[in-house]
C-alpha cells in the first residue's frame, strides 16, 4: 500500500543577499518547520491546522495559506480527487523575512510529491512553491521556496518557465540572525514591495550588477569575505532600510564586530550578517545586533546559524 501520510522538516531562509533581489536565497540550519500531510477519504477537502510560533496570526484557510493553495493548485492540475489534512508545526517565526511562509508552500509540495508519486523535478517542486506565495507576499516570487527545497544558496536564472541553480555555501561561513520584536502590519511583504523604485538610476544598475556577480564567484570560490563585502545594495536596502528601526546602528554594530556583509533579510524585519568563521565569532556579533537593538529600546532576539539543506522527510 503507498504510504498515506509523510512529515516534512522544511528550513527558514533568507532572500536577496543584498543586490540580488528576487534572484538570490539561502536556506538556514536553523529555525526549521514541521509540516505533516495527511491523505483522507473526505473527497475533496484541504484541512489546515496550525501549532508553534505565533500560530495564531497564521490563517489556515486554504484559500490564504501558502500551504493550502499549493495542495489545492496540485488537486486541479492533475484532476484529483483526494482529502488533504496539512499540520504546520511552526518553528520559522511568521512575518520576519524568514521565509516562513516558504517553508509551508515548499513542505506541502514536497510531500505531496513523495505521497502521489508524481515524479516532480526541483524546478517543478519551485514552480508549485511559488504559487503559494501569492497568498502571503502578494506574487509568486522563487527566491525563498528555491532555497527552501535546493537548500544551500540559489540563484533564480528565470521564472517563465522557473530555472535555479544551486550551489553549496562555504563551510567556514556562519549567519547570525537578529529582528526587533514589533509588531508588522498585515501585507508586510507587499509593502515592503511598494516602497520600492520603479526605475532605477543606470550607475546603480552597474553597481548591483557588478556586486551580484562578485557574490556568485564567491560561493563558487568559497570566498566567505567576498560573499559579505558583496551584499552591499544601491537599490533595494535604500528605499527599505527605513522600515526597520535603527537599521544603521544595528548594521555599524554587526561590522565592527566582525561581520565581513549585512543586510536585510527578506522583507525584514529581521536583518542578516554574514560571518567568517576563522575571522570572527559569530555569537559576538550576533549579540552586538541584539543590544543594537535594544539601545534603541526594543526588544530584539537575535541567533546564529549556517547555511543549511533543503526540504526533507522526516522518519516516524
Amino acid at each position: 500500500m503507498p504510504p498515506r501520510e509523510v512529515t516534512v522538516k522544511a528550513p527558514a531562509t533568507s532572500a536577496n543577499l543584498g543586490p540580488g533581489f528576487d534572484i538570490f536565497g539561502l536556506a538556514l540550519n536553523y529555525p526549521t518547520d514541521k509540516v505533516t500531510i495527511t491523505l483522507t477519504d473526505a473527497k475533496p477537502s484541504i484541512k489546515i491546522e496550525v501549532f508553534g510560533v505565533a500560530a495564531q496570526t497564521i490563517s489556515t484557510a486554504p484559500e490564504r495559506n501558502t500551504a493550502g493553495v499549493v495542495a489545492n493548485q496540485i488537486l486541479r492540475e492533475y484532476g484529483l480527487n483526494l482529502g488533504i489534512n496539512i499540520k504546520i508545526e511552526k518553528g520559522i517565526w511568521p512575518s520576519r523575512g524568514l521565509g516562513s511562509s516558504a517553508a509551508s508552500a515548499a513542505a506541502t509540495v514536497f510531500g505531496l510529491n513523495h505521497l502521489l508519486n508524481l515524479k516532480l523535478s526541483k524546478e517543478q517542486l519551485v514552480r508549485f512553491a511559488a504559487k503559494g506565495e501569492v497568498a502571503s507576499a502578494g506574487s509568486a516570487h522563487a527566491d525563498n521556496v528555491s532555497a527552501a527545497i535546493y537548500g544551500n544558496f540559489v540563484i533564480v536564472k528565470a521564472y517563465n518557465p522557473v530555472e535555479v541553480i544551486g550551489l553549496k555555501a562555504p563551510p567556514d561561513m556562519e549567519i547570525c540572525i537578529a529582528f526587533p520584536q514589533i509588531v508588522t502590519p498585515k501585507g508586510k511583504t507587499v509593502k515592503a514591495r511598494s516602497v520600492l523604485p520603479k526605475v532605477a538610476h543606470l550607475e546603480k544598475v552597474i553597481y548591483n550588477t557588478g556586486k551580484v556577480a562578485a557574490m556568485v564567484s564567491g560561493f563558487y570560490t568559497e570566498n566567505v569575505e567576498l560573499i559579505g563585502q558583496s551584499m552591499s545594495d544601491a537599490i533595494v536596502e535604500p528605499a527599505r532600510a527605513f522600515l526597520i528601526p535603527s537599521y544603521v546602528q544595528v548594521k555599524e554594530s554587526a561590522l565592527k564586530a566582525g561581520a565581513c556583509g549585512f543586510g536585510i533579510s527578506g522583507a525584514g524585519p529581521a536583518v542578516i550578517a554574514i560571518v567568517n568563521r576563522k575571522k570572527a565569532h559569530s555569537e559576538k556579533v550576533a549579540q552586538a545586533m541584539k543590544e543594537s537593538f535594544e539601545a534603541a529600546g526594543l526588544d530584539a532576539i537575535a541567533f546564529t546559524t549556517r547555511p543549511g539543506e533543503g526540504v526533507s522527510l522526516m522518519e516516524k
